[in-house]
């Protein structure tokens, strides 16, 4: 973790934060020159344009254009212009209208290939950012996900990436507008130094004006954001547990619930519209108030210096796009408060508060050659509730332990650190005497091979499910051979597109026993020589289960295995039984010797009826 991404918090939302964001995503200052420099030229051209507006006024005004010959700039055109033509008034004017065009012509040209260019950064933008915070997420312990919503998670890289995103163009025309204030306030100054005078001591009172709706903006943007979560988050939920809801007849009262949250983020979201929506009117009429103020000016400007009257009605033409452009000033602090409520949720991803990192170390784990230990082993979720307690126990290399107790003693919670999923006190887990923690995580689970309990399982084809993670091609004839062995070659060969069936989200497509072979196949495929089964028969009715286990009894041989399992099939041949209850280790031995000891097993293998 760099020292820049430490420092990057969710304290306060401000440009610095913003921009450290787009820092993290990979954008470079280059990146702006092309658009920079292309919204540059469209201010020069904007300028040109409306000068050539100035001189049109005035000799329309006067009903003569004559005067051109004798301006800087014309005077060299027209005199090339006499080369072809005789130059006559007709002339002159022609020139003058086909030159404006020709230069808004040109304008809108750069202002296409601007827009083209900040819309190409943008995306890749949106693309870097979503990636890097994709990244991210997966540095995060397992404790991160249990405590976090996977909906929350899944719209902070979705749908706050793109919005912030956004900020980038906003960027850009503020930039673009700011060259276009250059250009108008240059121009205006050219026809009248008091007026321009007078708008320039006006501004501040036009930016400030809008201070206390951006502020209440970028309060509502937070409210917004956590109801897009909540609503996020029970969609999921109903989704992802339908079979839940149907079997007790849910669907009115979920009915009920998604519209009461889908009702909240709605106002929410009516709340950000009639605030940002209120920016445009209160700028229009404080431009109106500044507009009659300086019509007042004029007035008296050209009763008592009588200016020309062409060059107000310029002028007001030009005050009025200098007022567009301050308005898109004004939308951007407005734009910046509506993201601050997503930019922070981002920012947060990138603080470390709460993230549980578990960091492996240098050293390389080459594979078991003695055994695993556990020593005094304590773990706790939160501090409140000790899970386990002072455990110690082992599995030498090429054993079988089980590992039996009641739903909540901490079985699972054992997998999860030898796995390093969580991460354990120092020196609490040993493998061949070394703390587990100085092994590469990458090194180390490269030898564990885990059928979960979950059956975790991608929406994707049979044969990438099986292949997942493996690192190397994987040849038919060998996918063919672990799906026998796990017994689900046949089935797989029935389906019409075999091995290259989709099997769903969470693999909804199959029973729950063809999804536990499917993980066992997997599991057999990485050949690893350590085995952890957590619960790997609890899905399979009688038969199938009697044809799996033949399967992982092969597959055990040899390797040292791990089973969580309460089922006679499962742990009848461990070698070593250990019981826990309430995350202490109750009692440990072999089959024998704990059903003639009539303890804690014997208590769990009546209530069972394992025989």
């Amino acid at each position: 973790m760099t020292a820049h991404k430490r420092s990057l918090s969710s304290s306060g939302i401000n440009i610095a934060t913003l921009r450290g964001i787009f820092a993290l995503a990979g954008v470079k200052l280059r990146s702006f020159i092309g658009p920079i420099a292309l919204s540059f030229v469209v201010a020069l051209l904007e300028g040109t344009s409306v000068t050539l507006l100035l001189f049109l006024a005035k000799g329309v005004v006067k009903m003569n254009f004559t005067f051109l010959k004798e301006t800087p700039v014309f005077s060299t055109v027209i005199g090339a212009l006499s080369l072809f033509v005789p130059i006559s008034n007709t002339v002159i004017f022609a020139s003058l209208v086909l030159l404006i065009f020709s230069v808004v012509l040109l304008k809108n040209i750069f202002q296409y290939f601007s827009s083209l260019s900040i819309a190409f950064q943008m995306r890749k933008l949106c693309h870097n950012l979503r990636t890097v915070v994709f990244d991210r997420y997966l540095e995060f312990g397992k404790l991160f996900f249990d405590r976090n919503s996977e909906a929350h998670m899944r719209n902070t890289v979705l749908i706050f990436t793109r919005t912030i995103t956004q900020y980038f163009m906003d960027v850009h025309n503020l930039l673009s507008n700011v060259f276009m204030v250059a250009v108008y306030l240059a121009i205006m100054f050219t026809i009248s130094l008091k007026l321009t005078v007078m708008v320039v001591v006006l501004s501040p009172v036009f930016y400030y004006s809008l201070r206390w709706l951006i502020e209440k903006i970028r309060k509502t943007s937070k409210y917004y954001v956590v109801a897009q979560n909540i609503l996020s988050a029970k969609l999921a939920d109903v989704f992802g547990c339908i079979n839940l809801v149907k079997a007790y007849s849910n669907e009115q009262r979920e009915k009920e619930n998604f519209n009461y949250n889908s009702e909240a983020l709605r106002k929410w979201e009516y709340s950000l519209d009639k605030k940002y929506n209120l920016i445009n009117p209160l700028q229009e009429i404080t431009i109106l108030v500044v507009i009659l103020l300086l019509i007042s000016f004029v007035a008296f400007v050209v009763t008592k210096e009588k200016k020309e009257l062409a060059g107000f009605l310029v002028y007001f033409y030009i005050l009025k796009k200098l007022a567009n452009s301050f308005s898109v000033i004004n939308n951007f602090r407005g734009n910046l408060a509506m993201v601050s409520g997503p930019a922070e949720e981002i920012a947060g991803v990138f603080s470390d508060k709460d993230k549980f990192f578990v960091y492996g170390g240098n050293q390389e784990f080459n594979g078991l050659h003695d055994s695993i230990n556990f020593n005094r082993l304590n773990f706790s979720y939160i501090p409140e509730k000790v899970i386990l307690k002072n455990l110690s126990f082992s599995v030498e290399k090429g054993r079988m332990l089980a590992i039996v107790g009641h739903t909540g003693a901490g079985k699972t919670t054992i997998i999860n650190l030898l796995m390093r999923f969580y991460d354990c006190p120092p020196a609490s887990i040993f493998i061949d005497g070394t703390d587990i923690r100085r092994f590469s995580l990458t090194s180390l689970r490269a030898h564990i091979a885990l059928v979960s309990q979950d059956m975790l399982l991608l929406n994707d084809t049979i044969k990438n499910n099986i292949i997942y993670g493996i690192g190397r091609d994987v040849s038919d004839e060998e996918l063919a051979d672990v799906s026998r062995k796990a017994y689900l070659y046949d089935f797989i060969k029935s389906l019409p597109e075999g091995f290259n069936t989709y099997i769903g989200d969470r693999g909804v497509k199959l029973s729950g026993g063809e999804k536990q072979r499917l993980s066992i196949a997997r599991a057999l495929l990485k050949g690893s020589e350590i085995l952890i089964l957590d619960e790997a028969t609890s899905s399979l009715d009688t038969a199938t289960e009697r044809l799996i286990q033949a399967a992982i009894n092969e597959a055990v041989k040899g390797r040292t295995t791990i089973v969580i399992a309460h089922r006679l099939s499962t742990i009848r041949h461990a070698d070593k039984i250990v019981v826990i209850e309430n995350g202490v280790l109750a009692e440990e031995g072999g089959l024998d010797h704990l059903l003639k000891s009539k303890g804690a097993f014997y208590r769990y293998w009546e209530e069972q009826k394992f025989y």
